[in-house]
């Protein structure tokens, strides 16, 4: 009989994981020293966060054994469970705007003290997890109002009030801005001193504390190695789909053209007595391509829900959408039909059952599928409609522009399976192909390159630049970093603490 090595906390010996004949890990074996930190790298897809929730309890392999040889192993998950938590699983994605549909929501504060009653934890413990994580001046914010950087740092409180000795990150710093990811590299730092830290990460996001790589490959171990001989594989270039695809491409022939797609004269927007957005002045006219730039905070999201007809202070202001100034006489679904929308978090309102439809009496005849069926076909035909978490039986032209789509994303193999069953970066792809299977007047992507790895990164940008030249598409286009605008992109428009400090057109455009 093998005696363990008492230095050894985490132990696994080919362990695998199949989901409906689907191997998604596949003979893992690899140990972890006590004291040592890992990172797990990977393409999209590759099983990262799989074996991430394997580790953590949360799931348990199919073959094979993992052996934890501590008590406390927490996972902090790189989608929050705000949404849940607020009572607004089955809620419009508009409510997070409206004073009187948030007032009765928890705020950061209540949320702690029920984590600091759920694990039994004194009240220097809550503080000091408090004070670590920097949040104390956002206590009384609610949980759906919270920027990016919040959350994390709202995420991480209520994990180390459970004190555990592992500690288990998935894409910790995606949807981070550079000083929350400094912000957030500090704190993990500090921590490493005290808890066993995995990283679920990019190849070229591997922090310095980390001591060994564990890179994955369709669910199997490519290599595991320490950090200092780990080498991030180069980037492969994917084709892009030939031009020919989007001549076939059935454009509606009652698609309208817009001279002033968003036009807005000095915007406010105010919640709970502080200014948000402060005097905005801007236009998008039809065929720009912008780029939306901002800290985490800096108010980008409050403002495209101004454009998106989400936030009713928007009746308030001298905005004007589509040529029509708003509180004109249209309605928020006569808006909508004109935008096609990604953000980073729309997945999750296609993986919490019926989707909005459900809390509205009478509007739901059973004749819908819930998520657990919906298929990534299903998924991009719920474009026409702006249908979320349901889908009504298509027109045969519906499947045929949406089969066109998955053809120009490289994506037909995904027809037929379940979109709660893809990966991340797969859900993101399909849901750019919901978003253009109307041709829409405006596109609008909301950070849509968070949780892609490297490759599918390349490759969307690629795409959307292409997307911009053959369809002429208006595009509003939000992230963090410069470097991740794609090249079609002809004006900036930035902000920060809720006031514009950059609008002007790039040179060449």
């Amino acid at each position: 009989m093998i005696t363990p090595d008492p230095d050894t906390i985490i132990d696994c010996s080919e362990i695998s994981l199949v989901r409906k004949d689907f191997t998604v890990l596949q003979n893992i074996s690899f140990s972890l020293e006590r004291g040592k930190h890992l990172a797990v790298t990977g393409v999209s897809g590759a099983g990262k966060t799989t074996l991430g929730r394997l580790l953590a309890g949360k799931i348990k392999p199919t073959s094979g054994h993992c052996t934890i040889r501590v008590s406390g192993v927490e996972m902090v998950e790189q989608q929050d469970q705000f949404l849940s938590l607020s009572g607004r699983g089955n809620t419009h994605y508009s409510q997070r705007y409206e004073a009187q549909d948030i007032s009765g929501l928890p705020d950061v504060n209540e949320y702690l003290l029920r984590v600091q009653k759920e694990t039994d934890t004194t009240g220097e413990a809550l503080h000091h997890a408090i004070r670590q994580t920097e949040i104390t001046h956002i206590l009384d914010r609610k949980l759906l109002q919270l920027s990016n950087g919040e959350r994390k740092r709202t995420q991480l409180a209520a994990v180390l009030l459970r004190r555990p000795e592992i500690l288990i990150l998935d894409q910790p710093y995606v949807g981070l801005d550079v000083n929350s990811r400094e912000r957030l590299n500090t704190l993990l730092e500090e921590l490493a001193g005290t808890t066993t830290l995995i990283l679920i990460c990019g190849a070229n996001h591997v922090p310095g504390f980390v001591d060994k790589v564990l890179e994955l490959n369709s669910g199997k171990v490519r290599t595991y190695t320490p950090r200092k001989h780990y080498e991030a594989p180069p980037v492969e270039s994917l084709s892009l789909p030939d031009d020919t695809v989007f001549d076939a491409l059935r454009i509606p022939e009652e698609k309208k053209d817009f001279q002033l797609i968003v036009g807005m004269k000095d915007v406010n927007v105010k919640m709970g007595g502080k200014h948000i957005l402060k005097d905005i002045n801007w236009e998008v006219r039809q065929g720009e391509q912008w780029a939306l730039l901002g800290h985490n905070g800096a108010g980008k999201t409050t403002l495209l829900s101004l454009v998106t007809a989400d936030n009713p202070q928007g009746y308030n202001n001298k905005l004007t959408l589509f040529d029509r100034r708003r509180g004109s006489g249209e309605s928020i679904w006569d808006i909508k039909k004109k935008i096609g929308f990604v953000s980073s978090e729309l997945h999750l309102y296609f993986l919490r059952g019926r989707g909005i439809f459900n809390t509205i009496p009478g509007i739901d005849d059973g004749g819908r599928e819930v998520y657990s069926t919906l298929s990534c076909l299903d998924v991009i035909v719920s474009g026409f409609n702006d249908e979320v978490g349901m889908v009504t039986q298509p027109s045969e032209f519906q499947l045929q522009v949406a089969m066109q789509w998955l053809r120009v994303l490289g994506l037909e193999r995904l027809e037929k399976s379940l979109f709660a069953h893809a990966s991340l970066g797969e859900q993101r792809c399909i849901l750019l192909a919901r978003a253009l299977v109307k041709f829409p007047a405006l596109l609008i992507l909301d950070e849509p390159l968070q949780g892609l790895d490297e490759q599918q990164i390349t490759y969307f940008k690629a795409l959307l630049d292409q997307i911009c030249e053959k369809l002429d598409t208006t595009m509003i286009f939000v992230s963090h970093y410069s470097d991740e605008i794609p090249e079609s992109v002809g004006h900036i428009l930035e902000i920060k603490q809720g006031t514009v400090i950059r609008n002007e057109r790039l040179t060449g455009f």
